[in-house]
């Protein structure tokens, strides 16, 4: 048995599962797909009786029809080198990165993630679809590019609004040198009401502010589910929890039906490994928020003691059962 991570070997998250496969016996590769155009040669054949599918640098061969399970750690990205023109650059980046995307779809293996149902799931709006439709109660949410309408939703839900991004890589947009870069979940204040005609611009996100008992994050693993509870409201972090990692976080039992529920939407998704944040009311009522497909979750790790890394290096090994084959 094989397993590729794509991954760069500094990656922490990486490390852990690759010594862990390590030790269970298992052949580990490592492999980043930034330099892949300059330093590696792709060849993949089909319909000629010769079936190669294999990235070779200068290093190392990699057969891509040896491994068993390949997972989509945090791969880097197909990049272009330099040319004079730039259109040229676009190009070749465009052809590169479709050969990859095909290549990666025809390999039949156990995937955590599939990177074509990553990029499905991270989509915000299908999400919080998906999570309403596997019984999940979801905060009212509002996207518009009409002024007017946030203002009628804001007086709907007594001035307790949030805002956040819909897209996962809106943030890498923001120049580097901007602090904080990055937009984080912001409450929608009646003091910003007077510049909501920049609302105009392109369509925003907005969500009716669900009051808070703690946040509650979720991990699955294939079939595997790890609950934590982040005491949120106790830090800097009411809002956003993530503004806040001093508060108490620990391993939390979920109720039978919100952990099926949680294995449920993240089948749905195509996907065996998740992170969803939920709330939990203090009322007791669970309230989704979203998943992400690629969540770290080191830090609970180490908070916690949840054998997370083992479980992911179970579920590349073949000895938990995947959500998604």
């Amino acid at each position: 048995m094989k397993v590729l991570i794509l991954s760069s070997t500094d990656d922490k998250h990486a490390q852990k599962v690759n010594e862990i496969l390590l030790s269970m016996k298992v052949g580990v590769d490592f492999l980043k797909l930034n330099d892949l155009i300059e330093t590696a040669d792709i060849t993949f054949e089909i319909g000629t009786g010769n079936p190669v599918c294999s990235f070779a640098k200068p290093d190392k061969d990699f057969d891509l029809h040896a491994y068993s399970s390949i997972w989509y750690r945090r791969p880097g990205a197909v990049r272009a080198p330099h040319f004079f023109e730039p259109w040229i650059g676009k190009m070749v980046e465009s052809e590169a990165r479709s050969a990859v995307d095909g290549i990666f779809r025809s390999l039949n293996c156990l995937w955590v993630n599939a990177p074509a149902n990553n990029l499905a799931c991270a989509d915000k709006l299908w999400q919080l679809q998906m999570a309403q439709k596997m019984g999940f109660t979801i905060p009212e949410t509002l996207v518009t590019n009409k002024p007017h309408l946030v203002r009628e939703f804001f007086d709907r839900c007594s001035g307790q609004v949030i805002y956040k991004l819909m897209g996962e890589q809106t943030n890498l947009a923001i120049p580097a040198n901007e602090n904080p870069r990055g937009v984080s979940t912001l409450p929608l204040r009646h003091e910003d009401l007077p510049h909501l005609e920049q609302v105009s611009l392109s369509p925003h996100m907005f969500q009716r502010c669900v009051q808070k008992a703690y946040d509650i994050r979720v991990t699955v693993v294939g079939s595997e589910v790890f609950g934590t509870r982040i005491d949120s409201q106790s830090g800097r972090g009411k809002v956003d929890w993530r503004h806040d990692y001093s508060v108490a976080i620990e391993a939390f039992s979920l109720p039978k039906e919100i952990s099926d529920q949680c294995l449920l939407l993240t089948k749905r998704l195509g996907l065996n490994y998740g992170a969803i944040d939920l709330i939990l009311t203090e009322e007791g009522q669970y309230i989704f928020l979203e998943i992400n497909c690629g969540g770290q979750y080191m830090w609970i790790e180490v908070r916690t003691q949840q054998p997370i890394s083992l479980a992911v290096a179970r579920l590349l090994a073949g000895s938990i059962d995947p959500l998604v084959n």
